[in-house]
């Protein structure tokens, strides 16, 4: 792997936050110096650091997640007529947990203790995607997680995140990164030279 293309899979993670989060709070209380501070390091050390950089921008994700989480804690800030805070972290958990399995808006309606219409508009509102727009992205990124971490068959993939089958696989992965998994996975392979 390049170390462009690393620093690209590694800006991709931080794409992939989740939406609907409170404007403006995300970085409250003097992190944005901390957040420009580790993505300069990393811009310097793409070129000659493909581990430093990825290091730089897991400490960045992790702060945003973290400030995020925060940020949903306080009721106050819930999105209007969105999900409450500690309903969007109960749903993205379930989400979470059985990503492998099935999952259908009445289970997650039923996590929030809302109605099922209800709990569809509300979660649009906080995340700025259906319930199951959101479920095939998450799926995607766990696809793109053990494409990299592991040498497991695409087949195997595919089952292990809740698609039907590679092809199901397949055709979501090219949709969401406008390339099939095996010349993404064949792209994004670290090269351990460079790391060592």
């Amino acid at each position: 792997m390049t170390a462009p293309a690393a620093a690209l899979d590694a800006f991709h993670t931080l794409a992939s936050l989740p939406t609907g989060l409170p404007p403006g709070g995300l970085l409250a209380g003097g992190h944005l110096a901390t957040v420009a501070r580790l993505l300069e390091e990393a811009m310097h050390a793409v070129e000659h650091d493909v581990a430093q950089a990825r290091d730089r921008i897991v400490k960045v994700r992790d702060l945003l997640l973290h400030r995020s989480q925060e940020g949903m804690g306080r009721p106050e800030e819930a999105t209007r007529g969105g999900l409450a805070p500690w309903q969007a972290r109960r749903v993205a958990a379930l989400v979470e947990r059985r990503l492998g399995g099935t999952l259908c808006n009445e289970d997650l309606a039923a996590e929030a203790k809302l109605s099922t219409s209800h709990f569809c508009t509300a979660f649009r509102q906080t995340f700025g995607m259906s319930p199951h727009a959101f479920i095939i992205s998450r799926r995607v990124e766990r696809a793109k997680a053990l494409m990299l971490d592991t040498d497991d068959a695409l087949a195997e993939i595919a089952d292990a995140c809740g698609f039907a089958d590679q092809a199901h696989l397949s055709r979501l992965f090219r949709q969401a990164t406008g390339s099939s998994p095996a010349s993404w996975r064949r792209a994004n392979a670290v090269d351990i030279s460079l790391i060592a």
